[in-house]
């Protein structure tokens, strides 16, 4: 029987790649194209009699900009509305439209019919080119691969793409971070058995990454990551091409942005621009005719000009490196290597800045092709997955790029699981109930870093069955995250324990920041003030309703049933006051109601609070 492989394939926004580990020579293959290529245009063009991927659906372009779709990683598990999504919709010159659902709907024309596509299964048409090419070469079928996704794509993103790789026919045995991926394939070719840390700098088409890996024998240890899903070398092109449109507009007087062709003429020389900018100090236009009115146009653009006017995006960079290196709790100093992966780390400028930041020139590692690297790391741990005993077998303990947890009382985040936090993993918090006789408990998760569950992204909703039982009844929640990334909720009370909880899913979540890292930071005070506002309402709403419930409730009779109501109604209070005046140093099963109303009432506290 003829051996299964299983292939990895680095699913990309701007290319894709696949590669297979052959045994033999304990090295990977990287599949090329029916072109010859090694890695193929994420691109697909819609006719009226058939769908071409790759190159020849990038040459379409010109001819049917309408009609071809790139970008599909940009687009999965955003709202329509969302405001990254938004902000690039003059971008892209195929149609976004608004689903029922508030998704974005990808629009073509076939046989003058509108047909709509949503963006996974675009992606879902590139995987399954990847996987002929791979079938093709290696002259069997392959059912199996390992996907890799940004280290900092969320819980619904990495569903997208399953989603998407189902659709292709192709069972996924792992959907890996991309700047493991390339760790582990650093490691491999060089042969690397110990290096303390390696700051991976994954700027590709359009996703940004940057973890912090250590290598100890056979393990490969993620410290941390960071990144920002709507930052690659397309944003660079897209400042670029505006930049040109700006100058053709105030030297001959022309809005090339009227005419589609001629904008989509500019952006396409926008990346060539990019690229020759890498070698040479200054490029000509060159577009003939760009005016539509026969005048020849002059106009040269310097490297200088492309780095001022991308000034902001290679300030984010380093600032993502920054707070990456910041989680992972590792100053700059202890970086032994700087390994550059995605195409747009050959922008001169970005290698300079990072030689200056980290000190040192020689720590920039050069010892892989940083287009293939994620698909050769993908194509290891893929022969991995399938025993191969001539694959190195390392161990990769990655970490969660992105904070989970439920809301609590006053809209707030409480994180069962923290952002890199190493998995697999299972945490355990304690809530209680707040009401008397509460029947159930919905538990919201969301993903995110800000403090406010608002701000963050919600994945779904379980609900737990409860006793009827007095406020302050506890109820323990577990969040588990396996080695792949899946993610599980149990709990605990007394009469019984429920794993695997059934999580009501949203339909689609609206990313809130695409740095959710860096969001949280610059709007740590606001989310402190709004935080302190929720806090006051929630007490002077317990006070009111605690002195309606005492008006409401005489002690008549000094009766076993009153003393237990009173004592009920105590702990309801305790439970909702305790968490937020022990915040300003106050001990809430120490006040009686007059005590707590005069302290709300008291200067301290009212200051805080506002």
């Amino acid at each position: 029987m003829a051996e299964e492989f299983a292939i990895g394939v680095d699913l990309g926004t701007t290319h894709c790649c696949v590669g297979v580990f052959d045994p033999e020579k304990n090295t990977v293959d990287i599949i090329e194209n029916q072109y010859g290529e090694r890695t193929t245009p994420s691109y697909v063009a819609f006719t009226d009699e058939k769908e071409i991927i790759g190159k020849n659906a990038k040459d379409r372009v010109a001819r049917s900009p309408a009609n071809v779709v790139y970008d599909s990683k940009r687009l999965i598990g955003r709202m329509f509305k969302d405001e990254y999504l938004q902000h690039n919709l003059s971008s892209w010159c195929f149609r976004l439209i608004e689903s029922e659902e508030n998704t974005p709907l990808i629009q073509v024309t076939k046989n003058n019919m509108a047909v709509t596509y949503k963006p996974h299964k675009i992606s879902a048409k590139l995987l399954g080119y990847m996987k002929k090419i791979a079938e093709q070469k290696k002259g069997r079928k392959i059912n199996n691969a390992i996907i890799t996704v940004p280290a900092y794509f969320n819980y619904n993103q990495r569903i997208a793409t399953r989603k998407a790789a189902k659709l292709a026919k192709l069972h996924v045995l792992k959907i890996m971070s991309e700047p493991t991926a390339a760790a582990l394939a650093y490691v491999h070719k060089n042969q690397i058995t110990d290096c303390g840390n390696i700051l991976v700098f994954d700027l590709g088409g359009g996703t940004f990454d940057v973890s912090v890996i250590s290598i100890k024998g056979k393990d490969i240890t993620v410290k941390a990551t960071s990144g920002n899903t709507f930052l690659g070398g397309r944003d660079f092109d897209n400042n670029l091409a505006q930049f040109i449109v700006e100058k053709l507009k105030d030297m001959y007087g022309v809005d090339v942005t009227k005419t589609e062709t001629a904008m989509w003429r500019v952006n396409c020389r926008a990346e060539k621009i990019k690229l020759a900018l890498s070698f040479e100090r200054s490029v000509t236009l060159d577009l003939p005719n760009i005016l539509n009115d026969g005048r020849e146009v002059d106009l040269v653009i310097t490297r200088e000009e492309f780095e001022t006017i991308n000034a902001h995006l290679f300030r984010l960079c380093l600032t993502t490196v920054e707070n990456c290196l910041a989680q992972g709790e590792v100053n700059r100093e202890d970086v032994e290597r700087v390994l550059l992966i995605g195409g747009s780390t050959r922008i001169p400028y970005l290698r300079d800045m990072l030689a200056e930041y980290f000190n040192d020139s020689d720590k920039l590692a050069q010892g892989i092709n940083p287009d293939e690297a994620v698909a050769y790391g993908a194509a290891i741990e893929a022969a991995t997955f399938k025993r191969d005993k001539k694959t190195s077998g390392q161990r990769i303990n990655e970490v969660t790029p992105l904070s989970l947890g439920i809301d609590v009382m006053g809209n707030l985040m409480s994180v069962v699981i923290a952002r890199n936090t190493p998995i697999p993993v299972s945490v355990t918090k304690t809530y209680v109930t707040v009401s008397d006789q509460q029947k159930e408990m919905a538990l919201n998760v969301y993903e995110g870093e800000r403090s406010l569950v608002k701000y963050n992204t919600k994945i779904g909703t379980c609900v737990i069955t409860l006793p009827l039982r007095p406020p302050g009844y506890p109820v323990d929640v577990t969040f588990s995250i396996d080695a792949n990334g899946i993610f599980d909720v149990g709990c605990n009370t007394e009469t019984g324990l429920y794993s695997k909880l059934s999580i009501d899913y949203e339909k689609c979540v609206s990313l809130k920041s695409d740095d959710m890292l860096q969001d949280a930071i610059n709007n740590e005070a606001k989310d402190e003030r709004e935080n302190q506002d929720v806090d006051k309402e929630w007490l002077e709403a317990t006070i009111e309703e605690t002195a309606r419930w005492v008006r409401k409730n005489k002690v008549r009779e000094g009766s076993e049933m009153e003393e237990s109501a009173i004592l009920n109604k105590l702990e309801e209070v305790q439970s909702i006051c305790k968490p937020i005046l022990e915040q300003v140093g106050y001990n809430a099963s120490d006040l009686s109601i007059p005590e707590l109303y005069k302290l709300y009432q008291d200067q301290p506290l009212h200051v805080h609070l506002e």
